[in-house]
């Protein structure tokens, strides 16, 4: 089991490639709503104009006193959340790669292998009672359904026969069919307990201590895809910014690094993650095969 915040760090890691950043650590403990820290060791290159991270919250530094080692800071810079924040945390400076981004680029990688393109989902299992009369049967509670997989009905209490015919059903009225979704029976099911089983997007994390498996669905066997997918993400604005006239500063480097070798250097990194998503399709679709019969 995972947590998003060990994702990250994983993440954070392989972007860094051995470059250290440069760190402090803040004096004592701060709260969500404080506008200066003090710094434990010299503020090195913290000057106005700096941006601190500290856990997954960034500050803008606008005036810093060397001989305190104090920081007067605007919280929750770049659309980060201020919190608190306990003596002794260590302080990233200008982070290359602030956590923040990170999380939301494995967010928007959730989302986008839910896709039909890239068709990966997590499976949820639906049970509720069936009136054995009803060929239209509302699914309560089933949030968002990309497709059916399997439904059954109980016949005894070990035995739960498979309905080989049956349909979903979008956009039905709501005064009928409260979810808006309706599971359509093409053929006799047993009166009482039905699961269904279907094929649903991830989840979306609220937390870098959410768990990616409990609450977003995503399995531990493809981590590595949200990995990948958020270098991804943090890279390609990288080629943009290589292209600003004003950050040449070195006339040599139009030379030693041309228009393109940023973007370049992740095509490795596309060709991984189109592999390791083919490869993550094939195994559920070999855990959940499609079944012919099913109309």
């Amino acid at each position: 089991m995972s947590t998003v915040s060990q994702v990250i760090t994983r993440a954070h890691r392989q972007l860094l490639s051995g470059v250290v950043e440069e760190r402090n650590k803040i004096a004592a403990t701060i709260t969500a709503s404080a506008t200066s820290c003090v710094l434990s060791y010299d503020l090195g290159s913290v000057r106005t104009g700096s941006v601190l991270e500290i856990d997954a919250e960034q500050m803008y530094v606008w005036e810093v006193v060397e001989s305190t080692k104090t920081c007067t800071v605007e919280r929750a810079f770049n659309g980060t959340t201020a919190a608190a924040h306990t003596g002794g945390t260590v302080v990233v400076v200008n982070p290359r790669f602030p956590r923040n981004q990170i999380f939301e680029a494995i967010t928007d990688e959730l989302a986008d292998l839910s896709s039909p393109v890239n068709g990966l989902f997590q499976v949820k299992v639906l049970d509720f009672r069936y009136n054995g009369s009803d060929r239209q049967v509302n699914l309560p509670a089933a949030g968002t359904v990309i497709d059916l997989i399997d439904v059954r009905s109980r016949n005894k209490s070990d035995d739960y026969q498979q309905v080989r015919s049956f349909k979903l059903l979008r956009d039905m009225p709501t005064k009928d069919f409260g979810s808006g979704l309706a599971l359509q029976l093409d053929q006799d099911a047993y009166q009482g307990d039905m699961r269904v089983t279907f094929k649903a997007p991830f989840s979306k994390p609220a937390a870098e201590a959410d768990n990616l498996q409990n609450i977003c669905g995503f399995p531990e066997v493809a981590e590595d895809i949200l990995i990948i997918g958020a270098q991804i993400r943090l890279m390609a604005p990288r080629e943009i910014k290589r292209n600003f006239t004003e950050s040449q500063g070195d006339t040599r480097r139009s030379d030693e690094v041309p228009s393109g070798a940023v973007g370049n250097s992740i095509t490795n990194l596309l060709r991984m993650r189109r592999d390791r998503i083919t490869a993550e399709a094939q195994r559920l679709a070999r855990l959940y095969p499609t079944f012919l019969q099913r109309v």
